[in-house]
């Protein structure tokens, strides 16, 4: 049975199904899903539990053998499987289609993974899955639905509605739904009483977000190079900084790429922005880098981080560090290659 991601408290409320099937590219709002099922789990005597993650070398039969082990702690057991792709192969769809046919009423199976193609949802195990239990699909928030999320969110935890202050956290945040709920949560710890003083918040915040990745790539679309050089001396330092660095700015320019090569039909910069839902406060920046680098540099600059990405992961032998700065004023238009 499908279940939306709304009526899953309704629907614990009304009947504890004995199999619950979570998936979507949203880990946040996978592991919601999954607390809400197993708090009401535990309301109704699930006190054991035993958690497996599942890859291509998983052995099918440790659960079979923990589903017919009797707990010594409680009758009622939940077994999660937490699949790390939707590609289980022959063994594990054959497997899975059996243990979901036979569950026995003291267990609860709860299952989770990312993103599944159409073909995976069409599978022998993803039907089996959704003809004995729950299957709950979460979708990714669209740009255009984010600030209203986090308007819901801060509503639900006794905030006062305020949109300027909801929109600064998704432009902050750039669309990652965990990073939008910690603000959230930092909010909540701030004001108890639900009153926020937006205007100390968005001046705290927007002083924040220039000494993140995400303002020091911001600076490099800019083209301030002075802006890139100031932050990037202060995140040297952070261990993570590098392999972040690189993925976020892997996707910002391959992003950037689809709205060049667009922009090359339809010619008109604005349009091309508002189809790919640039968020207001980000076109100007969008609109200087398209301006600046053509589509082949571009994807110059996408190829080099690939090789800075295993250079990272210690398949290539760049200076990992330079390499990055580089790119970063190149990206800025403050090197010769960018010229």
């Amino acid at each position: 049975m499908k279940i939306r991601p709304e009526q899953l408290s309704s629907t614990l409320a009304n009947q504890l199904d004995s199999l619950y099937f979570v998936f979507g590219p949203e880990l946040l709002l996978i592991e919601q899903s999954l607390t809400q099922i197993k708090t009401t789990a535990k309301e109704q005597g699930f006190d054991d539990k035993v958690s497996f993650e599942v890859d291509g070398n998983f052995q099918w039969d440790q659960i079979v053998a923990e589903i017919s082990a009797v707990s010594l702690f409680s009758p009622k057991r939940i077994i999660e499987c937490r699949l790390k792709t939707g590609k289980i192969g022959v063994k594990g769809s054959k497997a899975l289609t059996e243990i979901a046919s036979s569950l026995p009423s003291d267990i609860l199976l709860i299952i989770s993974t990312g993103k599944l193609d159409m073909n995976q949802q069409k599978s022998k195990w993803f039907k089996t899955l959704e003809q004995n239990g729950g299957v709950i699909q979460h979708w990714e928030v669209q740009s255009d639905h984010l600030v209203g999320w986090i308007a819901n969110h801060m509503a639900a935890l006794g905030l006062e509605a305020n949109p300027e202050v909801a929109q600064s956290i998704a432009f902050c945040t750039e669309g990652n739904l965990l990073a939008s709920m910690q603000e959230i949560q930092k909010l909540q710890m701030a004001y108890p009483d639900g009153k926020i003083d937006a205007q100390a918040y968005q001046a705290q915040i927007n002083q924040q977000s220039k000494y993140t990745i995400y303002g020091l790539i911001d600076a490099a679309l800019l083209g301030d190079g002075n802006q890139v050089l100031k932050i990037y001396e202060t995140l040297r330092d952070d261990s993570a900084m590098p392999i972040q660095l690189s993925n976020s700015l892997y996707r910002e320019i391959n992003s950037i790429i689809g709205m060049s090569i667009e922009l090359q039909q339809v010619k008109q910069v604005d349009t091309v922005l508002q189809s790919h839902r640039v968020w207001n406060k980000r076109k100007p920046i969008i609109a200087s880098v398209l301006k600046r680098h053509p589509y082949q540099r571009l994807q110059k600059l996408l190829l080099s981080l690939g090789r800075i990405d295993r250079s990272i992961k210690g398949m290539d032998n760049l200076m990992v560090h330079d390499e990055l700065r580089m790119l970063l004023l190149t990206l800025a238009g403050k090197n010769q290659w960018a010229q």
